[in-house]
């Protein structure tokens, strides 16, 4: 097993600490190297949805314009290393190593968490490499986010609010909303694109801190002309996303020109290597029987609402092939998928957290769709593309870990079919 190899299984046994909401511990590592998090100007990212799209847009924008820019996102969907990056280009593997045997015993000590401590590497990271920008993507809620240690950022963002992990964040939208309005700061823009009836917690938390506050909706005639700012990510919600982006781009006193951003935002994900958001597979073994394979990360309502307005909008009714955790409002994801799916092949990713692909499967006929239980993300999605007909369109989704373990046998072995029956 290689150094890096083996490093990486000693950081992910710091996952037996759990999720661990709080600032004492990710302080505490940061003061032992440092204070790497004060060495860079940084914009901060938080929100349900729509965070890793704004965040790697934000990202793409600098980078066009010739900032060098550090891009911290999580969870990875093949490589750890695709978390933190610097112009597109992953953190190496001698870095990962290095950075793990100065602070190891550390991190012992305090009983940091897994996210604690890959936070900690990011903001060093980025602070060894002198990085002009770095856009900062906040893991969980935003208040007691490890990431919330960023102390005067250029601008704070909030992409959206829905209902996700109620259990750490509350019941109710305006809780959700109160803890990433945790991360505005005393002077720093606090750009926001959310529901008019949660913007009163938003200016709540805004006047309590002195932090001029930016609706998204209230720049809206500054930001006609839309159909000449194209994301390179799929879906009319991305619209949103640019809005929000040029938004913060005004808060912050930006001085890139237009054409920056325009190819920026147009050439993210190519830029930035984000990857999952409506995005089609291409495959010569699809593309011999004319079938479309798209990948999406969404794995909570509000996402599910928004794959469904693509395929709406698209008129395509997709068979989706989709794995879901366990704490996820599994009814009402079920509820929006019945309204654009035409079938369902229930998968089940390698995690503790997934909801059994049998369960799952039961769940979506007493939803009243069709479905089947395809066990293992790779068996059930090649179970969907035999069963597929010429010309339809498959949908693998429901979270990151399903995504995941799609594109690592992708990139690894170049087949979609596992099960090699074309």
């Amino acid at each position: 097993m290689s150094p890096y190899r083996r490093k990486l299984e000693e950081l992910y046994t710091l996952e037996f600490f759990g999720m661990k909401l709080g600032l004492e511990n990710i302080t505490a590592l940061l003061e032992f190297l440092g204070r790497p998090d004060r060495r860079f100007p940084s914009v901060h990212v938080a929100g349900t949805n729509g965070k890793g799209s704004v965040s790697a847009m934000l990202a793409a924008v600098h980078q066009v314009a010739g900032y060098k820019t550090g891009l911290y996102t999580s969870p990875h969907l093949v490589d750890f290393r695709e978390r933190i990056r610097i112009d597109g280009e992953m953190i190496s593997e001698e870095e990962v190593v290095s950075f793990l045997e100065r602070v190891w015993e550390k991190a012992k000590e305090l009983r940091a968490t897994f996210f604690e401590v890959t936070t900690a590497m990011a903001f060093d990271h980025f602070s060894r490499h002198a990085v002009d920008r770095a856009i900062i993507e906040t893991g969980l809620g935003g208040r007691l986010d490890s990431t919330n240690v960023l102390e005067h950022p250029l601008a704070t963002v909030i992409t959206s609010i829905g209902f996700d992990h109620m259990a750490q964040l509350g019941p109710t939208l305006e809780a959700i909303a109160a803890e990433k309005a945790g991360i505005f700061k005393s002077g720093v823009p606090a750009v926001v694109n959310v529901a008019r009836d949660l913007e009163p917690v938003f200016k709540r938390r805004a006047a309590e801190v002195h932090a001029p506050l930016h609706f998204v909706r209230q720049h809206e005639r500054a930001l006609a002309r839309d159909r000449y700012w194209q994301s390179s990510f799929a879906g009319r919600h991305q619209a949103e996303n640019v809005r929000t982006v040029r938004t913060a781009l005004r808060a912050m006193g930006s001085t890139i020109s237009v054409r920056d951003a325009r190819h920026g935002i147009r050439e993210a994900s190519l830029l930035t290597g984000l990857r999952g958001r409506l995005e089609e597979i291409v495959s010569p073994e699809l593309e011999k029987r004319t079938i479309r394979l798209m990948i999406d990360v969404g794995h909570n309502a509000q996402a599910f609402e928004r794959t469904r307005d693509f395929f709406r909008a698209h008129r395509i009714r997709p068979i989706v092939v989709a794995g879901i955790m366990k704490d996820k409002e599994i009814p009402a994801v079920l509820k929006i998928v019945k309204s654009f799916a035409r079938s369902f092949v229930a998968v089940q990713a390698h995690t503790d957290r997934a909801l059994p692909s049998r369960e799952l499967a039961n769940a979506v006929t007493s939803a009243g769709l069709a479905a089947v239980d395809g066990g293992a993300v790779l068996d059930g999605l090649s179970k969907a593309i035999r069963q597929a007909k010429k010309g339809d369109t498959l949908l693998l989704t429901g979270s990151h870990y399903v995504v995941g373990e799609f594109l690592e046998n992708f990139q690894r072995t170049g087949k979609v079919n596992t099960l090699g029956a074309q």
